[in-house]
Parts: structure tokens; C-alpha cells; sequence
């Protein structure tokens, strides 16, 4: 008994030093949020352009991620994790010391490139060493780890850029990185195996085109219109890259990862609740700060201060949630989180709100999210075969990162045409047109994801332990 608690108390450290890494790709992702206004005015670009800062980290994951359990099963775990914290330290510096919009960008992508190995690695600890009956306690710690820098983020970067500058954002994250470097290399177990992996190299290519193709034909789509044949052409690649990557991984005796794990009902059922809760959280971050600044007027600091109450509730419900989900299972978690959801986007859609209605509403939104993500990725991990954990680990991961990287993406395209079209109305655009502009284009865009989380309710009211 005491080397089981031993041992949990062993991977609870572990997974935490891993989660830290997430946590900082999180905190900058949400402070950088903050700072999107200005930086749009700094660097002189569109929020269609500015909005790569989230869709290349997310793009860049999704990528990456689906390598994860050749790495697992090849590399040494503490190896990967030590590769892992030393490329995003890379990008951290570049972020904090970067001159233009490029440099900051690349070294999100590198950023992005660490977090790829830590996110799927993060999970696959917690299916190997811990227990179907206590995953769910254990799910909930790593959330509140990770759900705690959508909580932070907004008011770190929010005095950060107010008192010093947005560079101070990744310089002020190095020793943090260090720490979890600590950790990571006292307390993590190896869990890699010996067998011979052969890598099918045309399985990466597909899989690369598949996903940078969809998630680049939306996020181009507020330039040129969803009719474009650019747009187009990239999501038909995309899609035909995807489809020919599945049935390549159906045809190989050691595919890159096994699709089958789609043939276990509740898994699916769970992704895709996952990717609508994705789309979701994710659309709603990145607009509000931009309602608050463009259409009301706050500054930086007030933004983040806005938005900190509802993250908070989200990182401090995740082991809320995920105890309840070992006691009670899934259905009532998910049925009454969409529906919250999804009264709070109808408020955002066709009211309009002013800076405290924006704190409340986001607050009971970020409730009701918090019932969603861990709770579907938990349940349907769990009916999964142990030899599918690697796979099943980074198929939740992948598209949890392409979903966010899509709903942000389409939050971007619909603001963005919205606005442009609502300005393009008036003969000159003064101040208070370009307000309007803004609420225009934010009612817009929660009317399409409305319609996406009533899908979730439908999807959630299916779900079974």
C-alpha cells in the first residue's frame, strides 16, 4: 500500500513538471492575448495576421504531435522531457527578445515544437502508472495545473505591458522553466519499451499536409473570402491528405498511429466533445479581449482583469470535475456544462454587453467549460485497451491542438469579415462606427459557435460511463 501511494505521490510530481511546460505555453498564449491590440498597432497588422500567433502554436502542435508515441516507445522518457524543456527554453528567449513580428512568431513555433513531446508524453504517464479508478483525481490536478495559466495569463500580461512591455511576458518565465527542468529529472519514471519501431515517413507527410492544410485554408479565409480557390484548394488538400493518411494507417502492420481506436464508441463520442469545447473556450478567449479593447475601450490591464474571475473558476474546477467524473461518470457533467455553455454564448450573441455583463457572463461560461474538456478526454481514454494508450493519448492531443487552432482560426475569419463588411457600409469610418463594427463582428462570430455548442449538448446527453 505504501509503495502505491509511493509511487503516486511519484507520478503526481512527474506529471506536474511536465504540466509546467503546458502552463507556460498557455501563459503566454493568454497574455499575449492581451497584448494583441497593441501589438497590431506596433508591428502595424490585421487581427486575421495577428491571430498566428495562437493558430501557428496550435498548428505547430498538431503537427508535431502524432510522432508522439514513436518518441514514447523509442526515446528514454527522461530524455524526451530534458529535449522537451530545452527547445521551448529556445523559443522563450527568441519570444523575449524579439524585434518584429516574424522573430516572435518563430519562436512560438519553437515554443510549440517542446510542448508537442510534454503534452502527449504528460498523459501517457498517467494511463501507464495510474489506474482506471483514479484518473480522473489525477486528470483534475494535472487540469488545475494547466487550467491555472488561462487564470493567470490575462492579468500576468495585462501589468506586465501596462508597467514594463510585453517582452517581460517569456523573460519572466525562465526560472519557472528551470524548476520544472529540476523536477522533471529527479521524479520521472521511464515508461518507453524496447520493440522495434519502424517509421512509415509518407504516414508524417500525410498526416503534415492533412492538418496544416485545413487549419491554413481557415485562418486565410478572412483575407480572401470562404469562396476563394485558395481557401478551397487548401481545405480540399487537407481533407484528401487526411483521408489518404487513415487508410494508410489501416493498410500497415505498425501504422504511426492506430486509427482503430475510433471503433471504441465513448472514445469518439469523447473527441469529438473535446474538439467542440476546443473550438469554443479557445474562439471566446481570443475575441473578448479584443470586444473589450476595440469596442469598449479598456485598457490592457482592465481586460485581464475581466477576464480573470471566469479562467480562475476553470482551473479551480478541474479536480472538481475530475473527482466526480470517477464517482458519477460523465453524462451529468457534460450535459449541464453545454448547456451553461451554451446559455452564455446565446448572451454574447444577441446582447449587448457592457464590461461588468462581459465579467459575469464569461465567468458562468468558463463554469460550464470547465465540465467539458477533461471530463470527455478522461472518459473516453479510459475504454481504451492498454496497448492503445500511446495512440489514444496522441490522437487527444492532436486534435485537441487542430480544434483550437481552427476555432481560433474561425473566430478570426468571421470577426474579421464581419467587421470589414460592417465599416465598408458607411461612407466614412469614425470612431464610434468602428465600435459598432466590433460588436457587430463579435455578435457574428458567438452566433456560429451557439449553433456548435448546442451540437455538444446533443452529443453530451449520449454519453455513458
Amino acid at each position: 500500500m505504501n509503495n502505491f501511494k509511493e509511487t503516486e505521490q511519484q507520478t503526481i510530481i512527474a506529471v506536474v513538471a511536465i504540466a509546467i511546460i503546458t502552463f507556460m505555453g498557455i501563459l503566454s498564449e493568454t497574455a499575449l492575448n492581451i497584448a494583441y491590440s497593441r501589438l497590431m498597432d506596433q508591428f502595424n497588422i490585421s487581427a486575421a495576421t495577428i491571430q498566428w500567433l495562437t493558430t501557428g502554436y496550435l498548428l505547430t502542435l498538431s503537427a508535431f504531435i502524432p510522432l508522439s508515441p514513436i518518441l514514447v516507445k523509442c526515446y528514454r522518457t527522461k530524455k524526451l522531457f530534458r529535449t522537451a524543456v530545452i527547445i521551448f527554453l529556445t523559443g522563450t528567449l527568441l519570444c523575449g527578445f524579439a524585434l518584429n513580428f516574424g522573430m516572435l512568431l518563430l519562436g512560438r513555433i519553437i515554443q510549440a515544437v517542446g510542448t508537442s513531446i510534454t503534452l502527449p508524453l504528460m498523459v501517457n504517464i498517467i494511463l501507464e502508472k495510474i489506474p482506471v479508478s483514479r484518473r480522473g483525481k489525477i486528470m483534475g490536478i494535472v487540469g488545475l495545473v494547466t487550467c491555472f495559466a488561462p487564470a493567470l495569463g490575462p492579468t500576468f500580461g495585462g501589468v506586465v505591458i501596462e508597467w514594463i512591455n510585453w517582452h517581460w511576458i517569456f523573460i519572466l518565465m525562465l526560472p519557472v522553466l528551470m524548476l520544472a527542468f529540476g523536477l522533471g529529472s529527479k521524479y520521472i519514471m521511464d515508461i518507453h519499451t524496447t520493440d522495434q519501431i519502424v517509421i512509415d515517413y509518407p504516414s508524417i507527410i500525410l498526416s503534415t499536409i492533412g492538418l496544416v492544410g485545413i487549419v491554413y485554408g481557415v485562418s486565410i479565409s478572412a483575407d480572401f473570402g470562404w469562396l476563394d480557390p485558395k481557401v478551397l484548394g487548401c481545405l480540399a488538400i487537407g481533407l484528401l491528405s487526411l483521408g489518404g493518411f487513415i487508410y494508410k494507417q489501416l493498410q500497415l502492420p505498425n501504422p504511426l498511429i492506430e486509427v482503430r481506436v475510433f471503433t471504441y464508441p465513448m472514445f469518439t463520442l469523447g473527441m469529438v466533445i473535446v474538439m467542440i469545447s476546443m473550438m469554443t473556450v479557445l474562439a471566446a478567449g481570443f475575441i473578448l479581449p479584443l470586444y473589450l479593447q476595440k469596442s469598449l475601450g479598456c485598457s490592457s490591464l482592465v481586460t485581464a482583469l475581466a477576464m480573470l474571475p471566469g479562467a480562475a473558476i476553470n482551473g479551480v474546477m478541474s479536480p472538481v470535475t475530475g473527482k466526480f467524473l470517477d464517482k458519477h461518470g460523465p453524462k451529468l457533467l457534460l450535459s449541464v456544462g453545454f448547456l451553461l455553455v451554451s446559455l452564455m454564448v446565446y448572451m454574447f450573441a444577441f446582447f449587448n454587453c457592457n464590461f461588468y455583463d462581459v465579467i459575469i457572463i464569461y465567468a458562468v461560461f468558463m463554469f460550464g467549460a470547465s465540465m467539458l474538456a477533461i471530463p470527455a478526454q478522461s472518459n473516453g481514454l479510459n475504454q481504451l485497451p492498454k496497448e492503445y494508450n500511446a495512440d489514444g493519448s496522441a490522437i487527444v492531443n492532436t486534435l485537441q491542438q487542430v480544434s483550437g487552432a481552427v476555432g481560433t482560426a474561425l473566430a478570426s475569419s468571421i470577426f474579421t469579415i464581419s467587421y470589414t463588411n460592417f465599416q465598408q457600409s458607411f461612407s466614412s469610418v469614425t470612431l464610434e462606427v468602428m465600435h459598432q463594427a466590433g460588436s457587430f463582428g463579435v455578435h457574428n462570430t458567438f452566433v456560429f459557435f451557439l449553433f456548435l455548442s448546442l451540437v455538444g449538448f446533443g452529443l453530451a446527453l449520449k454519453a455513458r460511463r
